[in-house]
Order: C-alpha cells, then sequence, then structure tokens
C-alpha cells in the first residue's frame, strides 16, 4: 500500500513588540493579544491571499475548517512537456498538488505538509510562501511568527555522540516561547529574560578552548532542556566541528508521519481526523 509523508513544523505566534500602547492595535495590553492570538492567525488563514507570493503561481482550497485544525489542497503551476501523436511535443500546464494540515490551538501549532517533489520540491517551500503569505496580515495585528522544523528528539544527541571530541561549539537559537506544551523543560529565568527583553529570537552559545572539546551529557538539565525544546520546534542548534568549516544544522532532519494514499482521498473531515491523531 502506497503512502504520503508529511513533514512538521512547528509555528509560534509572538508579539511584535511587548511593549506596545494599548488601545491602537485594538488589545489593551499584551496579554490581550496573546490570548487571542490562535483567532487572529485563523482570519488570516481564511484570507484569500494565503498560500500566495511565491515564484510560481499557487492556487489554495480551504477544505475542512474546524475548530482548532484546517486542512487545505494547495496546486502550483508546472509546465510539463508532452509528446503528441504527430511525433512533436508540446508544453502543457500542470497542477500537482499537495495536503496541508494547520493545528491551530494554543498548546499545537503545527502544520504538516506532504511530501510530493512533483509539486514542490521541498516542504518547507510551502511553508515559506505560507509565512510570507501571512506576514502583513499577522503585522497589522501586532503579531510576528516564527516557523521552525520539528525533528525526533535523538537527533541532537546522536550528532553528539557520533562526533564527540570533535565538537568545538554549539549554538541553540532559541524562539521566545508562548507555549508550555513545549517549553517547560527551559529554565524561568531564560524564558522571562527573553520576554522582558523583547526578543523575538535568542541565541545561547557553548564553545571550547582552541586546544580541546566541548563534553556535553544527557545528565546535564540545562543542556537535555534546550535540546529537548529546539527539537519541538522552538528554534534551531548549530554544531561546530574541528576541522570542518560547514555547520551541521539539526534543523536538516525535519519530523515525518505517514499516511495512506487510499485514506487521503476520503472525505476531508475524515483527512483532517485522521492527521490531526497522529500530531497529538
Amino acid at each position: 500500500m502506497s503512502k504520503s509523508r508529511f513533514s512538521l513544523y512547528r509555528y509560534q505566534l509572538l508579539p511584535k513588540d511587548r511593549y506596545f500602547q494599548g488601545d491602537l492595535y485594538g488589545f489593551s495590553s499584551v496579554e490581550e493579544l496573546i490570548a487571542h492570538k490562535n483567532e487572529i492567525f485563523a482570519k488570516a488563514l481564511r484570507a484569500p491571499s494565503v498560500f500566495k507570493g511565491g515564484r510560481s503561481e499557487t492556487k489554495a482550497q480551504l477544505v475542512y475548517d474546524d475548530s482548532d485544525v484546517m486542512l487545505f489542497r494547495v496546486a502550483v503551476n508546472r509546465s510539463v512537456e508532452i509528446e503528441t501523436q504527430d511525433f512533436n511535443s508540446k508544453t502543457v500546464d500542470s497542477w500537482p498538488k499537495v495536503w496541508v494540515a494547520i493545528l491551530n490551538s494554543p498548546d499545537s501549532q503545527i502544520v504538516a505538509v506532504q511530501s510530493r517533489p512533483k509539486a514542490f520540491q521541498h516542504p518547507s517551500a510551502v511553508v515559506k510562501i505560507l509565512a510570507k503569505s501571512l506576514e502583513d496580515s499577522l503585522s497589522r495585528s501586532q503579531l510576528s511568527a516564527a516557523w521552525e522544523p520539528m525533528v525526533e528528539k535523538r537527533i541532537f544527541w546522536d550528532l553528539i555522540h557520533k562526533h564527540e571530541g570533535r565538537i568545538k561549539k554549539v549554538e541553540f537559537e532559541l524562539v521566545t516561547p508562548n507555549m508550555a506544551s513545549i517549553s517547560k523543560a527551559l529554565p524561568e529565568n531564560l524564558k522571562e529574560l527573553a520576554k522582558r527583553s523583547n526578543a523575538v529570537k535568542s541565541t545561547l552559545a557553548l564553545e571550547s578552548a582552541d586546544d580541546s572539546s566541548l563534553v556535553l551529557s544527557e545528565s546535564e538539565s540545562l543542556v537535555r532542556g534546550l535540546a529537548d525544546y529546539t527539537s519541538e520546534g522552538g528554534g534551531n542548534v548549530s554544531i561546530s566541528l574541528s576541522g570542518v568549516k560547514k555547520k551541521i544544522h539539526t534543523s536538516t532532519t525535519v519530523k515525518e508521519i505517514e499516511i495512506s494514499d487510499a485514506k487521503l482521498e476520503g472525505d476531508p473531515k475524515d483527512i483532517a481526523d485522521i492527521l490531526k491523531g497522529l500530531l497529538r
């Protein structure tokens, strides 16, 4: 039975300015804005401009819209050369499609994109188009969105063990958290500092001396917390090795789920329920 793979990405909705003056944007405080962020995001997703603005022409169809999950078909215009019966060839328009599911609740903000190279070479291209199409609408409501791939938790530690004795630097780039479900492993003072300083992202780096290497252990709660948070789509990790110029990024290995193609031919509500169940 053939199956389709879906790549998983996390989005976090953050105030552009935690010190904005109330009433200018329809909310009296940043707390009120955060309380309504998912409603604002849902409204932006229902706009005709969603999934528009990439280099290729795209069309999007919202086929299912529930309180906390939306299901889209996104098609992209591709020119295809076909051979004709008179032994010539001609170019015709093709519109290959992918499924995109978006979970939109305060504790589960995930985008799942079907992998189909015939349409998009990589699912991340769909996420970039989506992010760009929502940017202005969210900005008008004083929100920004940070988008990061989700990765398996073991990826970071597998890389650490594989390159033991060669690791010179590890950088954790963290999206300022506002999702308790994925940020509980982070120290409270780190979370509060990011918020008080009005940061959208922050970076914590560990670097060894020139003639030595980092020693990182899973028993170290702070490093474990940072690794767990970034693996859930809370940021990105880069690892620098001695003798190697190019950094290793954990985000290159995106977490995936699978669903049978037969189920993707069913009723949109059933498809949404299946994907929602796999993403919970």
